[in-house]
Formats: C-alpha cells, structure tokens, sequence
C-alpha cells in the first residue's frame, strides 16, 4: 500500500502528456554467519562512497550539466511529462518518469548531452523515528537512528548507458546499541535475488541497476528496474509487476517502498500510442517487518502472539514467469492506458501455518506470506479540465489466490495452514487532485497549494475468502508551499472506512536552499475493534505505534 511522505501528485500534468512510462522471482536467500553479517554490507556501502568520490573530481557540474537527458526545467514547461524533469529530489514522480528515462526522446533518436561519460549525485541522510505512546525511558521510546546514503550514477551516452541507484542504510549501534532494538533489516544476513543484501544493522537495494538501449522508435533495458504504471497517487491497482516493502507499514518513502526485479523490457513508440513489454524471469518476495520489531503486528485477537515465517518465493522456474504488457495513448486532455499481466502475484497470501507453543509463552500463531501465479487485465486514465486531474484505474484477475474464511469461535475445528482457494479479483482507485489558486486568498503566494482525495476498493467475489487486508481505504492530502518554496507543509488523512481505523499524520519540511533539509513529521493511529479478527481494524495491530519523526537529509550536486 504505497501511501507515504511524497507521492506523485505535486506535479500538475501538462494538457498533452504521454502517460508514465514507470520502470520496472526468487529462491531461498543465502545466508552468511559471523563477521561477513556485517562485513560485506560495510564493504558495499564504502565501496560506493568511494565511487562516488573519485569521480566527483572529474565530473563537475560545470563541464557536463546535467545527467544525460534529465532536464533542469520546472516541471510545468515540460511538453511531455513521459519524459521527467530531475527536480533535486528522489520522489515518486521522478520514479514515475524514471531517473534518466527522459533519454527516450519520444521516438527521436537518442542524442548524447555533456562531454562526460560519468554523472553521479549523493543524497544522505540522517532518520530518527520517537515513538510517543509508550511511558519508557528515551532511549526505550527512541525506536529508530538510521543513516542512509542514495548515489545515482550514469555511466556511458545516451544511446548506450550503464544506470543505476543505489540505497545504503545502516543502523548506528555503535554509537548507542540500546537505540533501535525493536528495529533490524532482516534477523539474518540474506542476498535477495535482485541484489539487496540485508543484515540486522545493513542493507544495500541496488534499486535500479540496468543496461539501456535506445534506439529511433524506442529503447531496451536489461537489469534491475521499477515500473511505476497506472495513475492514482496512493494505492495502483495496475502496479502489478515490483513487489511492495512493507518493514515500516505504510510510512516509508514512496521512492522507497517499490522493490527492484531483475527484468528486460522494451518501449516502442508507435504511430499514435506507447508499447510497454516486460519480461521477468524470477520471482521476487516482499519482506515484512521480523517478528518482535516496531512495525510488526504484535498480537492477534489481543492475546495470540503473530510470528512471522520466512517468505516463500516461487521457485525459478519457465512456469513462474512473469510477462507484463502496456499500451498507453494521450487523447486531448485524457492519458489513458491498458495493461495486462501473467506471473507471480506480487501481493503475498498472509497464510497462518500453524500454531505455536512455547514454556511459559501463550500460544501463538505462525504465519507466512505465500506467492501464486496470477493473470490481471487493467486500465487507467487522467483527465485534465483547469485546475482539476481526475485519474482512476483498476484491475481484474480471474484467478488471484485467497484464504478461505473459517470460525475463529469454533478453535477445535480450525484447519491448519489455512485451506487456499482461487477466486475472480477486482480492485480500483478513483480521485482528482485540486490545483487551489492560493493566490486568490494569499496575496503574493507563490507555492503550489494542492488538495487530493483518492478512494480504493478491493474485493473478491467468492465469498468463502478473507476480504484483503487492505480495502475501502479513503485517502486525503493538502500540502502548500511558502517563503519561496522554503517552507513545505502538507496533511494526510488516511480512513479505513470499513472498520474503522484511521491516521492522521502532519509533516512540515525547511527547505535550506544549500543542499540541506530538515523534515519533521507526527503520526496518529487509531483503529477500531473489539479484539476480534473478524471485527478489527487494520490499523489496530498499529494503535500504540504513533510518532514523531525528523529527518536531516543533504543531496548534492
């Protein structure tokens, strides 16, 4: 569920654009023991900084501009926002149009820009996370210090180019190892098989790591990639192809919430509309929060432990393919898109698998996120009318897999693992984003004020299965600039209407104008429920999770 800090709504859509072109499984991760937990994540991370530091020194902004094909235009004069602009900042709208996607000239052939083979950019940042419910001590309520480096390299032309963006994160323990105990990227060191290389303390996401070819009537790419298909702004329906990280719940960066998949796909730009394939040959898991951490659910049914089995990724296998196709078409004032998908769901089944009993523990429940084979066919749009977008899409699948309903009351005759069954699928997201003319009540106010309700819906028909977790969510955003774009402040509301949860969750954000920003940010959770599985709200497993987060990032150049 991609509702986080920044989504791609802050841009208005210029009357006439292609729609976003978004870039785009696994088996058993290998582990390591001892010092090489630590190690080999350490090593990465330094191997990168000094990447970036040699070439730092050959590749000045003022000899090669800046990266190939990534204007430095405000968004608004952007003919084509297919092709993205690089405002300075990693956001859901640059992976939208993709960092550096812009090279695709929209069917002219592919020109070279700056006089280097070698661009690069540095983002750093230091995260802390305060949780405010709990009367414990400050380092108890202290929940999480991170540092956290983004480095973007392009290395080669625009016909032919090496791209990639790397995360790197690491949890200080050595400053204070009492910080940060309910926080850890993964109870044992693991090698995904898009390349992210997680330990307790450690990770490294090569989030994109691809070859690009581009051609007169499209480009190729071959590596790790994120598509950022369909057009709502907090939940797709249509984002059928990279897997979700859901380690902090809803609160992680939308630019960081989609994980990679190793793929090849090709754009092709045809007479009068856009062809998006996508092939995936291995299958991908999205990792949850471990058992014990902040954001895992702590509790079900307010007295049965939840403890959370590894994933289980299909298996590489011709048959666990995945193959994804998208055309898309700009009418007017009106992008709309259709997509279809085969392949691996990327939205696990939470199957219980058992029931646990431990000395002196209460009996708890093993559960584990399963992953099927699944079709969907769907479509979005946009739709331009002044200072309105309207956009919507939704998705169809014939065959998704779910978890058959049984009588929690009734505990001698409930079936462990829970029996699965297929079912015919849908969901959808409808909503507008309100461009306000602030200007009319604020004299001399120049930001982009900008409000957005967006509703989302998810069912499947058979009704012997558990609804899905996540469904009948109302969605809520105003956000406005001032002092010159310094001061950025924006209010979230996010409602679960169907069993009665909610957060509301305000940021304000100092823009320093020197490459440094300060963010701070409140979250409040609330969710309804009587201690029932059939009754409770999803945000209830989060109701004592409210915080305050400040984050201090520097980017540069």
């Amino acid at each position: 569920m991609p509702i986080s800090r920044t989504t791609n709504s802050g841009r208005r859509p210029s009357g006439n654009r292609m729609p976003a072109n978004g870039k785009v499984g696994q088996k058993k991760p290998g582990r390591m023991t001892g010092h090489a937990r630590i190690l080999i994540p350490a090593l990465i991370i330094l191997a990168l900084l000094f990447l970036a530091g040699e070439t730092g020194g050959s590749a000045h902004a003022s000899d090669t501009g800046p990266l190939p094909g990534i204007e430095t235009a405000p968004a608004e004069e952007s003919e084509n926002e297919d092709i993205p602009v690089f405002n300075g900042s990693w956001s859901e709208d640059d992976e939208e149009g993709e960092p550096g996607s812009g090279r695709e000239n929209m069917g002219e052939p592919a020109t070279q820009t700056g006089t280097s083979n070698l661009t690069w950019r540095v983002e750093t940042a230091f995260r802390n996370l305060f949780n405010t419910r709990r009367s414990r001590t400050f380092t108890e309520d202290y929940e999480k210090n991170e540092l956290t480096a983004r480095i973007e390299l392009t290395w080669g032309p625009d016909e032919n180019h090496l791209y990639s963006l790397t995360d790197a994160s690491l949890l200080p323990t050595f400053i204070n190892d009492r910080i940060g105990d309910e926080y850890v990227y993964s109870p044992d060191t693991v090698i995904a098989r898009n390349l992210r290389i997680s330990s307790k303390e450690s990770e490294v996401i090569f989030r994109e790591l691809y070859f690009h070819h581009a051609f007169q009537k499209g480009r190729i790419r071959v590596g790790n990639q994120i598509y950022a298909w369909g057009t709502a702004d907090f939940i797709n329906s249509t984002a059928y192809i990279n897997p979700q990280d859901l380690r902090e719940a809803l609160f992680r960066d939308e630019n960081r919430m989609k994980l990679p998949v190793p793929s090849v796909s090709g754009m092709f730009f045809l007479k009068s509309a856009t062809l998006e394939l996508v092939w995936v040959p291995v299958s991908m898991s999205a990792p949850l929060a471990p058992t014990g951490n902040f954001w895992a659910p702590k509790l079900v049914e307010d007295k049965y432990p939840l403890i959370f089995d590894d994933p289980d990724p299909m298996d590489p296998d011709v048959k666990n393919f995945g193959y994804a196709a998208r055309v898309s078409k700009s009418l007017d004032s009106m992008d709309i898109s259709v997509s279809a998908y085969h392949g691996p769901d990327t939205q696990p089944v939470i199957r219980p698998l058992r029931t646990d009993v431990s000395p002196g523990r209460p009996i708890g429940i093993v559960v584990r996120p399963e992953y099927h084979m699944v079709d969907f066919i769907g479509a979005d749009f946009s739709l331009t009318r002044g200072d309105f977008v309207v956009s919507g899409e939704g998705a169809v699948s014939p065959d998704k897999t779910g978890s058959l309903d049984q009588d929690l009351s009734d505990a001698a005759n409930i079936i462990f693992p829970y029996p699965l069954k297929k079912s015919p699928y849908f969901s959808y997201s409808i909503g507008f984003n309100y461009f306000i003319p602030m200007e009319k009540f604020i004299a001399g106010h120049s930001g982009d004020a900008l409000f957005t309700m967006e509703w989302f819906q998810a069912r499947y028909t058979n009704p012997d299965i558990n609804d899905p977790d996540i469904t009948d969510i109302l969605t809520t955003r105003f956000q406005d600039d001032y002092f010159d774009g310094r001061i950025h402040l924006s209010l979230t509301g996010i409602f679960e209407t169907r069993r009665g949860g909610s957060i509301i969750w305000p940021e304000i954000d100092y823009d320093f104008k020197n490459g440094f920003k300060l963010e701070c940010s409140y979250a409040s959770i609330s969710g309804s429920g009587n201690g029932t599985y059939e009754s409770d709200s999803l945000l209830r497993y989060f109701k004592d999770n409210d915080f305050i987060m400040v984050n201090l990032k520097y980017a540069y150049p």
